[in-house]
């Protein structure tokens, strides 16, 4: 086993290429050839809510993580909602009937059911180890499934299934821990991507439910791997970037899950709700994301930079910089070529 003890994820992704580089096996796949370390790899973080990657080759979409990260808290499984933000999201994810088999989130808060409910209602384990936390800071079973073995284990034929199993919590020094573990984790675009945001926001918000500070972040991940097909993001070792300062996404614990998944309803519409992070840089992402698809740059640009959370800010104003750029020459080849 090696384990990886970064700061946030700038610091833990070039690490990870290092590491992969020197010590990654050919093996094939479901979804083709990998490179993969040949022992479990543990990446710990000192700074989970520094979670935005900004490195320009690997070009990471902000816009799409976040959204996903509070599609997530709002315990959804509809993959067409994505769909907003990575067009053939549900087209590759999503089963038939639009929803998506693994989805986190829905697992989270609805898909095991309460058995100690009176009727038939399902189980949220989020307000259920929130509970556990609050009761005793030093309990040791405060953990969230996501892995469900009926619906998952030797099941043919699902576009789908959880790649990240458990989640484990613990309080230390007034402060929330959260542990997941992996049994299958891609690195370009699950751990040191979007997972990376996915569990940091999941530890964030419930710190601030429970009412503690946040800790320390720690993925496990049992299969560690890089698809061939990615290696032309790895290219060159990314510089470490000094890290800009962040904003709390809970500013009212009371009324989180309510404004949530009002803004998950109508991000565009969503009217006044207290914890602003949804409509100081959430919805600005949104809408600069909704102009980029109409191709009407300056006015996405314009959303990108009003949004206030600063690490947020510049990743979604450089990520639709590089559009811009890759438009423009588009543009130009379009024009050289309509040329007599």
């Amino acid at each position: 086993m090696r384990t990886i003890h970064a700061t946030n994820v700038n610091d833990a992704w070039p690490k990870a290429i290092t590491l992969i580089d020197m010590y990654g096996v050919p093996e094939p796949s479901r979804a083709g050839p990998v490179r993969v370390a040949p022992w479990p790899v543990v990446t710990n973080y000192a700074q989970p809510m520094q979670r935005v990657l900004f490195d320009p080759i690997r070009d990471a979409n902000p816009i799409f993580h976040l959204h996903e990260a509070l599609w997530m808290l709002a315990g959804q499984n509809d993959a067409t909602w994505l769909d907003q933000f990575v067009s053939d999201f549900s087209a590759r994810f999503a089963e038939e009937d639009g929803q998506m088999h693994g989805a986190y989130g829905y697992r989270w808060r609805r898909h095991f059911e309460n058995p100690n409910a009176y009727t038939n209602t399902a189980l949220d384990q989020l307000q259920k180890v929130i509970s556990i936390l609050q009761a005793d800071a030093h309990s040791r079973q405060a953990v969230i499934q996501m892995w469900d073995a009926p619906c998952d284990l030797g099941v043919v034929g699902l576009k789908d299934r959880p790649c990240n199993t458990q989640i484990y919590l613990r309080i230390q020094k007034n402060a929330l821990d959260l542990g997941v573990t992996c049994r299958s984790n891609d690195i370009v675009w699950g751990c040191y991507g979007a997972n990376v945001v996915h569990f940091s926001i999941l530890q964030e918000y419930l710190a601030a439910r429970i009412g503690v500070g946040v800790g320390t972040m720690t993925q496990f991940s049992w299969n560690w791997h890089m698809y061939d097909s990615a290696k032309h993001l790895v290219s060159a070792i990314p510089r470490h970037p000094a890290y800009p300062d962040t904003l709390p996404l809970v500013t009212d614990p009371y009324t989180f899950d309510a404004d949530v998944r009002a803004y998950v309803s109508d991000p565009d519409g969503v009217g006044k709700v207290r914890n602003e992070f949804l409509t100081n840089t959430a919805r600005p992402m949104f809408l600069a994301n909704k102009l980029r698809k109409e191709h009407d740059w300056d006015e996405a640009l314009n959303w990108a930079h009003s949004i206030k959370a600063p690490d947020w800010r510049q990743a979604t104003v450089e990520w639709l910089q590089r559009r811009v750029k890759k438009h423009g020459k588009i543009q130009r080849r379009e024009q050289d070529e309509r040329r007599p």
